[in-house]
């Protein structure tokens, strides 16, 4: 099987070898790199000691008296994969490493090695285990690796890897969380020797975040924390910490130019006994404006707020418009409330192709803007007859948008063709519990249609009741929230409490609201679930954790 998988892997046929799919394309990234699996020649760099060394070391050195008689080495890495510290537990396994140069100093990065622990680990930003003949070299075929990323604590940058080495005969498959276990003692003390003004940065970093989906960017003399779309500004650090210190000390919220042709952008600076400690930075999306709330018409649709809507209609024109998100986030309602003339797919069974065909035909010659909703639901028939009508409109001027249930991802690959004539740049409208500081909000639009004719006042919600619906996770998104609203004004009651609300919703609710880092991991497991249509066996070997770990963060997350 070996040799046939390295005659396979040097003849090209990278994706004919039967090994794990994050195996498969580490060898592809691998030999588009150029890396010889015949020969290991390896960087060298001068570790230099920081202060995600000085804090880890102590932690791993107290680990290995743990380790010991496990026949095993201990391996920390910067963020490039250069080795900044080892422990070994045997002399037989130190030679054997020494002889392979995975010594202090060497770099590991899988454009250099190909497919490693170490080098993998950090190409993915996850945790992988590389077991004997899955190394793309084949001088590290006698070794079992597992490595994991380490993230800073607060900005979750990845500092570097933590590799556990073995022989490869000696591989188990309890090293991994064990791994885990030490990765997560690493952040917590990276965490625990944080500075306060770190620790104030981060809060206002969150705080920021979580008022608006617009680009966030929290910095200082030395620490930058940005989201993805920050992250995509490209801000100059220093010249924005010298404005900070200079034209900007002291303002509580001003406009300025990012430079001659970018955007404006919103700062506020962060002060401490008289003194600028930090400044946020913020651009808002296209339409947004401070102190605006959302419409009442979006809000109930579930779409946040204007600056979603500004988006949507912003982009409608220039070519086919893709929204998606998860099934009852509001797509269909967010479309129809611009303006757009909605063509069901899921219908089509009923009505016929060529009768829906012809309908889409001719409110599309009419110059209606058109929303094509449930494109998951066609078939590769249906998708081929829809894509020649597109085609056949190629270059006429067409407001057209099409919604998708899921993850396009998953389309087949008829869908797929089907998809690739909407364009690359989506519009993804985020799950309900993404957002759950605008549950009231939208709960409130929603009761405000349902009671618009009610004489007597309609139930007012506790806030213990308020903060166990911000806490449910919303499987069913907004048309679960619309069940709510709908079994709400139908109560006789003027307050409802949390103990007075559905039992099921109740029994389904996380005791505390989950961080963002649970937040992340429930949404794993959901999408782990959906895809292996339910079979928790399946789910927990795709997700590479245990199956009691599964059922256990099943109850605590309500899923």
């Amino acid at each position: 099987m070996i040799d046939r998988d390295r005659e396979r892997l040097l003849a090209g046929e990278v994706e004919r070898i039967p090994r794990r799919p994050e195996i498969v394309e580490s060898w592809r990234r691998s030999r588009l790199s150029g890396v010889d699996p015949d020969q290991l020649e390896l960087p060298q760099a001068r570790p230099e000691e920081n202060r995600f060394s000085r804090t880890a070391t102590p932690v791993l050195e107290a680990a290995a008296d743990a380790l010991v008689g496990a026949d095993t080495s201990l391996m920390l890495t910067g963020p490039t994969g250069t080795v900044l510290w080892r422990w070994t537990d045997t002399d037989e396994l130190r030679r054997r490493l020494d002889r392979r140069s995975v010594v202090v100093g060497t770099e590991w990065a899988e454009e250099h090695v190909g497919t490693n622990g170490i080098g993998t680990a950090l190409e993915t930003a996850r945790p992988v285990v590389v077991t004997g003949a899955d190394h793309y070299s084949g001088a590290l075929h006698g070794f079992s690796c597992a490595a994991a990323p380490v993230r800073h604590p607060m900005t979750r940058r990845v500092l570097g890897a933590l590799n556990m080495t073995c022989r490869a005969e000696d591989a188990n498959p309890l090293v991994r969380p064990t791994l885990l276990k030490l990765v997560r003692e690493i952040e917590a003390e990276l965490y625990g020797t944080s500075s306060a003004r770190e620790r104030e940065l981060f809060r206002h970093y969150l705080s920021a975040r979580r008022r608006s989906a617009a680009a966030v960017v929290v910095l200082d003399g030395d620490i930058l924390i940005a989201n993805r779309a920050g992250a995509r500004l490209e801000l100059d650090h220093r010249a924005w910490w010298a404005r900070a210190q200079d034209e900007l000390a002291g303002a509580t919220e001003v406009t300025v130019p990012a430079g001659p042709d970018g955007p404006e952008v919103r700062c506020r600076t962060v002060t401490s006994a008289g003194r600028t400690v930090g400044l946020i930075v913020t651009v808002p999306e296209a339409g947004e404006r401070p102190g605006t709330p959302a419409r009442t018409a979006f809000a109930a649709a579930g779409a946040s707020g204007d600056g979603l809507a500004d988006t949507v209609r912003r982009r409608l024109g220039a070519e086919p418009l893709l929204v998606h998100g998860e099934p009852g986030t509001g797509k269909t309602t967010l479309l129809a409330g611009l303006g757009l003339a909605v063509h069901d797919a899921a219908r089509l069974p009923g009505t016929g192709l060529p009768a829906w065909l012809d309908a889409l035909r001719q409110a599309l010659d009419g110059g209606s803007a058109v929303a094509l909703t449930h494109l998951e639901t066609l078939d590769g028939s249906a998708c081929a007859a829809l894509g020649a009508l597109l085609d056949d409109r190629d270059g006429s001027p067409v407001r057209l948008a099409g919604t998708w249930s899921g993850d396009p991802a998953g389309a087949t690959p008829a869908q797929q063709a089907l998809l690739d004539r909407f364009g690359l740049d989506a519009v993804v409208v985020p799950p309900l519990r993404s957002r759950s500081d605008e549950i009231p909000a939208l709960l409130d639009g929603l009761l405000d249609e349902l009671t618009v004719n009610r004489r007597e006042p309609r139930p007012r919600l506790t806030p213990a009741a308020t903060e166990l619906l911000r806490r449910y996770p919303w499987p069913g998104n907004l048309r679960q929230l619309a069940g709510v609203a709908r079994w709400l004004a139908r109560q006789d009651r003027a307050v409802v409490d949390a103990d007075d609300l559905p039992a099921r919703l109740r029994a389904a609710t996380p005791r505390t609201r989950l961080t963002p880092m649970e937040a992340a991991e429930a949404d794993a497991i959901r999408e782990a679930l959906r895809e292996c249509a339910g079979n928790k066996v399946a789910a927990a070997a795709q997700l590479q954790i245990a199956r009691s770990s599964l059922y256990r963060k099943i109850r605590e997350y309500g899923l």
